[in-house]
């Protein structure tokens, strides 16, 4: 008897990740969807509804659902005095956008330099998925899986793990492991995840994503709600990115920083290939 092909899904509910899952499940025989959660998280339930529609959707397929914590790796991860210092920074409003001083162009730039670092430290969203993809490599590790996929798409540059940059760093180094890593939505239109997902009987709009941000419609997601990431999110990362060279000189602090804290993460946890 062959054995079972298997993926697992890292997935939050959401209509990327639950799109993700949709083009994997006809290409295995067991999938599992993995929701890492850590302190902040919460509507922990939320995906229950879109798993049990999953199923539904692929009745001869063994679809499973798993919460996994990975709140020990990001507290040994995060760099929590930088970040307290830079959020300091900013309410004390003693350090401001950069396009005040676009470039440097008039404090010089060095100075520049150092707040864009300072700021940067507080990139909540890349080092919460960091602890994330350290903590898929060790659970895929512990349960001989090959394959993982993600929701990751083009469309959130905040998140620095979603720069298709990134993303092939983070193919490499799971691949060390043994580990095929994709994401199946990166360059699919969001309109297009939206058909497909509505089609299926998955979600009850076609463009559902859009409603659930705008509030009008449940969340099918699990919900982030720590302060740290609403303040990267919504003050601190249109401060740093607010044009093409500050956008790209971004896009490379991401590579360094994800390829650095990988590797130091992994030994710190004390994983191997």
């Amino acid at each position: 008897m062959s054995e079972k092909k298997r993926v697992a899904v890292m997935f939050s509910g959401g209509t990327d990740s639950t799109f993700a899952a949709v083009s994997e499940i006809p290409k295995y025989d067991e999938i599992q969807l993995i929701t890492f959660i850590r302190d902040g998280l919460r509507k922990l339930e939320n995906p229950d509804g879109i798993v049990e529609r999953l199923c539904k959707a692929f009745p001869g397929k063994e679809i499973l659902y798993k919460q996994i914590s990975n709140e020990d790796i990001y507290q040994k991860l995060t760099p929590h005095k930088e970040k307290l210092e830079a959020h300091r920074l900013v309410l004390s409003q003693k350090i401001g956008p950069l396009w005040e001083d676009p470039h440097g162009k008039n404090l010089g730039r060095e100075k520049y330099d150092s707040d864009k670092v300072t700021l940067f430290m507080t990139n909540e969203c890349l080092q919460c998925k960091i602890a994330m993809h350290i903590a898929a490599i060790k659970y895929c590790k512990e349960n001989n899986i090959t394959d993982l996929c993600d929701g990751g798409n083009v469309e959130q540059l905040d998140d620095g793990s979603q720069l298709e940059e990134v993303k092939a760093i983070a193919h490499n180094i799971f691949a060390r492991f043994g580990i095929n890593y994709f994401s199946p939505a990166l360059h699919v239109p969001q309109e297009k995840r939206g058909d497909v997902l509505f089609k299926l009987g998955i979600t009850d709009h076609i463009n559902h994503k859009q409603l659930e941000k705008a509030h009008q419609i449940p969340s099918t997601q699990v919900q982030c709600t720590v302060p740290s990431s609403v303040l990267w999110t919504i003050c601190i990362f249109p401060w740093m990115v607010y044009d093409g060279q500050s956008c790209n000189e971004y896009v490379d602090m991401c590579c360094n920083y994800y390829e650095h804290e990988m590797e130091k993460g992994l030994k710190a946890m004390n994983i191997e290939p």
